[in-house]
């Protein structure tokens, strides 16, 4: 029989025999055929067969309320200041690099490719999404060395992907924040990295007591490792034992450093293999904490300028990443919050950095002088939201109430003038019902409702609620006559007199 086209255009009749979902007889013409994705199939049987998505997200992933991006915004504005006063500048690079470009540095090397969420282009060739902000800066400079001005100082905000293991507070996509100086060998500039960062703290409201910022040397460690002959090809996962010491203890650290451990969720981390003997060494070098080398002792000479500040000499700080090569630092909060099991535990690191003296090398460029400091911003803003440290008041806005559909053209000429002078506003397009709109501008925490109806035009004026004067009468207003009757935070004012009426309240 002749194909005839439905109304939709990928459902037609058609006489193919028997359906592959129900099998049923399909050379009844009677029966609806689709093409869905190349293939014949049963229509009815096909919508049975598609399963709803869930409405959840992967594990790792969250979703960012206003609250939160407006704390974020007010935070990274902040960071941004500090660091322009440093004489940073800012520069932006792509979420996705060559993978061999990123290179394999990320701790986590039991994950798919290597910790980092990895696709192969129309080339053939392997793109990753970027897991820090440094890999990517030192192909920049790689790429760009003779045209940019050395000492370069950079700054960067930007999301970054890891995949590894989520957990409390722990998510597979972050924001952070980075400030680097390439082209200076001296650990005055690791220093000022750390004092910037204080200064970034306690222009967020933290105080000397509410932080500490830690910083030790790799190169004291590679001495000891020398000492108590650590193999070269096992020191990477001695590091990466050693920067655990804040979440397993010190009896964690050791079992990560000989034989492996099983956490609280049942999964298994091998241990490096260690002796007893190697381990307690590393141990007892953590607690003695009386290594020095010409680097700290320059570091120390420019923080002496500092006094006030709370930062503190502490081996065990390694950092996990294999790139660093001498001063590393990282900066802990110190006061309590609440965890997803709503026990108070110590909030922890939020920032942390080092000298990645060859990392540019890597581009087949000399070793180029390099260090840089990494603030981890959505957790910052989750212990200041914790400690309600930052005040984000909602942007103002004034809601039209929309009394009469024929006057829209009215309403729309009063939106029009308050957007004009920067005055956020809205016509409220749902139910004409004067309560439902009134507990709408509550529900919005609006600042100010303007009511205008056929008696408001015809005398050339506009009635004006300021609702967080009014906000309680309010929610009992279901009818006109009553918000004329009621007074709370109410003025009737001239057409002509809106903006400076609305400047008036918003700015109280």
């Amino acid at each position: 029989m002749a194909n005839k086209t439905w109304k939709k255009p990928s459902i037609i009749l058609i006489d193919i025999g028997k359906c592959r979902y129900c099998q049923k007889d399909m050379t009844n013409a009677e029966s609806f055929v689709a093409f869905y994705g190349g293939d014949k199939a049963h229509y009815e049987c096909m919508k049975k067969d598609q399963k709803n998505p869930k409405a959840i997200l992967p594990k790792g992933f969250k979703d960012n309320d206003e609250i939160t991006i407006s704390i974020r915004k007010k935070v990274s504005k902040t960071i941004e200041e500090v660091c322009q006063n440093f004489g940073f500048r800012e520069l932006e690079t792509p979420a996705f690099e060559f993978t061999d470009a990123l290179g394999k540095f990320l701790p986590d090397i039991d994950r798919p490719s290597g910790g980092v969420f990895s696709i192969q282009d129309e080339d053939n060739q392997w793109i990753s999404l970027r897991y820090d902000l440094t890999a990517p800066l030192a192909r920049f400079v790689a790429a760009n060395y003779q045209n940019i001005v050395k000492p370069f100082k950079r700054y960067q905000s930007g999301n970054v992907w890891r995949n590894e293991k989520p957990g409390p507070g722990r998510y597979r996509e972050f924001r952070q924040f980075d400030a680097d100086v390439i082209g200076v060998q001296s650990s005055n500039i690791d220093a000022e990295l750390c004092v910037m960062v204080a200064k970034i703290f306690e222009k967020l409201g933290l105080s000397p007591q509410d932080y500490r910022i830690k910083y030790s040397n790799r190169m004291i460690w590679n001495d000891l490792f020398n000492e108590i002959d650590i193999p070269l090809n096992q020191i990477s996962q001695v590091l990466r034992a050693i920067d655990k010491l804040d979440r397993f203890g010190e009896d964690g650290v050791r079992e990560l450093l000989t034989t492996g451990r099983k956490d609280q969720s049942g999964d298994v981390m091998g241990g490096v293999g260690l002796s007893v003997e190697q381990s307690e060494s590393i141990v007892r070098f953590i607690k003695n904490g009386d290594k020095s080398n010409e680097q700290i002792l320059d570091f120390e000479n420019y923080l002496s300028n500092f006094p006030n500040l709370s930062i503190d000499f502490d081996p065990s700080v390694v950092r996990g990443l294999d790139y660093y090569t001498g001063m590393v630092f990282e900066a802990e909060l110190l006061f309590k919050v609440k965890n997803n099991k709503g026990m108070d535990v110590i909030f922890g690191s939020v920032a942390g950095g080092g000298r990645y003296d060859k990392l540019i090398s890597r581009f087949g460029k000399e070793d180029v002088a390099a260090t840089g400091i990494s603030i981890g911003v959505d957790r910052l803003v989750y212990a200041l939201q914790q400690r309600k440290n930052l005040d984000v008041s909602e942007n103002p806005l004034v809601v039209i109430i929309n009394m009469n559909s024929e006057k829209l053209s009215e309403y729309i000429k009063i939106a029009e003038e308050l957007r004009e002078n920067n005055i956020p506003c809205e016509i409220s397009f749902g139910s004409q019902n004067l309560g439902k709109q009134l507990k709408y501008c509550d529900k919005r925490n609006a600042s100010i409702a303007i009511i205008a109806g056929d008696e408001e035009f015809e005398q050339g004026v506009l009635s004006i609620k300021d609702l967080s004067a009014g906000k309680e009468i309010s929610k009992q207003i279901s009818e006109r006559d009553e918000w004329k009757e009621s007074k709370a935070g109410q003025i009737n004012i001239e057409r002509q007199n809106l903006i400076s009426s609305v400047l008036k309240i918003i700015k109280k």
